[in-house]
């Protein structure tokens, strides 16, 4: 069987069901004959074979478009029409969900087919499970984690069709049917997989689920592995309900920086509070690292788990049975850093087919179709878990489109990396580069050309910055960097200036923690709050000069302090 599978797929054309059949057509051509072109686009395009094709019905040609359907299935109606502005034929499928990285019907077909003559479902075992999620890698197709996971042949055909057609929410009827059809073949059940899997879940054929890496997912119980990881003095008291783990297989010479050869992200709970923990491993060194409260959603259902079809991690919270919303994150971990990178949001109701998907940072798209009920946006939020808390995360398409981000004040805008000079012109003076995520006074627009400038004022210094580089102009929907942080090592003199006989501010105690606003030699011209800090700076603060070798400098992440 393992030789069967590998020879159906090296024989598998790569073709996703948008792809268009290269036949050269005049688009300025008042009419064509499509007839042929879809009896072509059957087998060329769609996989059947031409006995199959052979029993279509073919509806009557309206003006640039055929339909055509099977007898058996009248409503699963095809068309072949032509595209005017590639001039080229293209085709539409009953069974297209949207879902992009899809293999296309071809692959599928073919699939079931040759699984149909060796019965491949109907003697689900080890190496069958192995061969089959082979053969899926092979072809570069994303593997569903109930496909990695499945433990019996139901679940197994439910996994196929999440990693060729996407995930259940998005399939048409006619996907649908298809899959109860093959259920029916093989005289399958299946039951669908609960919402929450107690134990410890891994997959022993050595097939991973994304890329190189193994994954591991627990829940109610921690894998004895990392047990001794979690229990840390910082975390005493409180009870760890489970979480998601990928296991790098590739060798520390295969990077050109240490990475993470284990990373993984575990919930905890005490006394009805939440917080997520980020660890890994470096090395031989074990690092454990807060999240913070501000992570998880404090109040609902939720899991930590891996999704394959994204090939993220995945918090998922469920309201009630038809209703989920779910992070899509990416956690790192290097020798000194470490981050979770939230990728996007997205939220299904199962019940009203309502669905959006809000981009953050990533470069996937929803894995469905795009409707009326169906929306997409990207966000202004920063890209760190935990810094903010995600109840202020937008969670519909006006949220999603605001102008700002959560916590900037009306009159400020957010600056993504920009010169902070002395004039409105690139020519003079600069003060210093503004770090990403400086949050500054909007005092008065100048026009400029190409770009208008922002008159502003942090602390004593008044200066302009170009807009192209701010919030003000949309050129940042995601926040990947924020203001360094710095923590004095002792006493110090906050400076008015630099120079020898500039004034003080005032004098501050060690431990104080600052946002770093530009760099000027030597030289930190800071932002100390006048709270406590966080991932934002304070634009009511204080500001002034210290210097480099007075302070620690941190990253962002370090704002994040263990809960008590």
């Amino acid at each position: 069987m393992k030789y069967c599978i590998k020879h159906i797929f090296s024989l598998l054309l790569a073709v996703m069901m948008t792809v268009v059949l290269v036949l050269p057509v005049c688009a300025q051509a008042v009419s064509i004959d499509l007839l042929p072109y879809a009896k072509a686009w059957l087998t060329e395009v769609l996989g059947y074979a031409d006995e199959e094709a052979s029993e279509f019905i073919f509806g009557e040609q309206k003006e640039d478009s055929i339909p055509f359907w099977h007898p058996d299935h009248p409503d699963w109606i095809y068309t072949v029409y032509i595209d005017r502005k590639t001039s080229q034929i293209a085709g539409t499928s009953p069974f297209d969900t949207g879902y992009l990285q899809s293999p296309g019907e071809m692959n599928i077909r073919s699939f079931l087919r040759s699984a149909r003559s060796q019965n491949i479902f109907a003697d689900w075992n080890r190496k069958s499970h192995e061969d089959l999620l082979s053969a899926l890698k092979k072809r570069y197709i994303r593997i569903s984690t109930n496909l990695y996971f499945a433990e019996d042949a139901g679940t197994a055909v439910y996994g196929l069709f999440e990693s060729c057609f996407g995930p259940e929410f998005g399939w048409t009827e006619a996907v649908h049917r298809l899959f109860q059809d093959v259920l029916d073949e093989y005289h399958l059940a299946w039951e669908p997989v609960p919402f929450h899997q107690k134990g410890i879940r891994r997959n022993a054929s050595g097939i991973t689920i994304s890329s190189h890496f193994e994954t591991v997912l627990f829940e109610g119980e921690t894998p004895e592995e990392w047990k001794p990881v979690l229990d840390i003095q910082q975390l005493a008291g409180w009870e760890c309900t489970g979480g998601a783990v990928l296991i790098n297989l590739l060798p520390p010479e295969y990077y050109d920086y240490p990475q993470s050869a284990v990373t993984g992200l575990a919930a905890f709970e005490k006394d009805g509070r939440r917080q997520l923990v980020l660890f890994g491993k470096i090395g031989e060194e074990w690092h454990v690292c807060p999240l913070g409260e501000n992570a998880l959603y404090r109040k609902g259902d939720f899991r930590v788990t891996y999704d394959g079809l994204h090939n993220a991690f995945a918090i998922d919270y469920r309201s009630g049975e038809n209703e989920q919303a779910s992070f899509y994150l990416m956690p790192r971990m290097w020798a000194e850093e470490a981050e979770c990178t939230i990728l996007a949001y997205e939220h299904l109701d199962y019940t009203s087919g309502e669905a959006l998907w809000i981009n953050v940072c990533g470069g996937d798209e929803p894995t469905w179709k795009l409707s009326s009920k169906q929306s997409a946006a990207r966000a202004r939020f920063p890209y760190h878990l935990g810094l903010v808390p995600v109840e202020q995360f937008p969670t519909t398409v006006e949220e999603a489109s605001r102008n700002n981000y959560p916590g900037v004040p009306d009159q400020y805008t957010l600056v993504y990396g920009a010169n902070f000079r002395s004039d409105t012109s690139s020519h003079s003076r600069s003060y210093g580069e503004l770090e990403p995520g400086v949050i500054i006074p909007v005092l008065e627009i100048i026009p400029g050309d190409p770009s208008e400038w922002i008159h502003t004022r942090l602390g004593s210094i008044e200066g302009y910055v170009v807009s192209n580089y701010t919030a003000l102009e949309n050129m940042i929907p995601g926040l990947g960097s924020l203001p360094t942080v710095a923590e004095s090592k002792k006493e110090f003199t906050l400076k008015r200036g630099t120079g020898w006989f500039d004034g003080s501010v005032g004098t501050y105690q060690e431990g104080t923690r600052m946002h770093v606003i530009f760099e000027s030699g030597d030289w930190l011209y800071v932002d100390i709050p006048s709270g406590e800090i966080n991932w934002m700076m304070d634009p009511e603060g204080t500001f002034g000069y210290v210097h480099r070798n007075d302070v620690t400098e941190m990253t962002s992440a370090c704002l994040i302090d263990w809960p008590e």
